[in-house]
């Protein structure tokens, strides 16, 4: 995804591999790596001469401890670090993350902000004020 939201084809050479990386990433460089929404999709027949061909993926998550505390280098300010990483394809970070959350209260958040955000995205209104009487 583009800095303007729009999709961007990445080609990998052959002997390569790419890496994606998190929004921890993004928070304890300050910002020099930035994470991006990305999707993958499989091979189109009109691309490939008509032939099928099988798309393989092997995703590898790195996950922290739960207590580990995510920081920014010393230095860095937390706006630098939203600054890096804009993007109307996923909840803003900055909604998610506070400086001295630790990765377990990081993830949590994540997880009811994906919720809450993709509910809102999807669900027609009456559904989504069912959706909101039931958690209160």
């Amino acid at each position: 995804v583009d800095r303007d939201g729009g999709a961007v084809h990445v080609s990998i050479p052959r002997d390569c591999m790419a890496v994606q990386v998190g929004e921890c990433v993004q928070i304890v460089t300050g910002g020099e790596f930035v994470a991006t929404p990305h999707c993958v999709r499989g091979c189109r027949p009109g691309r490939t001469g008509g032939r099928q061909i099988a798309r393989v993926s092997c995703p590898c998550f790195v996950d922290t401890h739960p207590s580990f505390e995510i920081r920014m280098p010393e230095g860095a300010s937390r706006d630098e670090v939203l600054a890096r990483g804009l993007s109307s394809k996923v909840p803003p970070l900055g909604e998610r993350w506070e400086e001295g959350q630790t990765f377990g209260d990081f993830l949590g958040a994540s997880f009811r902000r994906y919720y809450d955000w993709s509910l809102a995205k999807t669900e027609p209104p009456e559904k989504r004020a069912k959706t909101a009487d039931r958690k209160s």
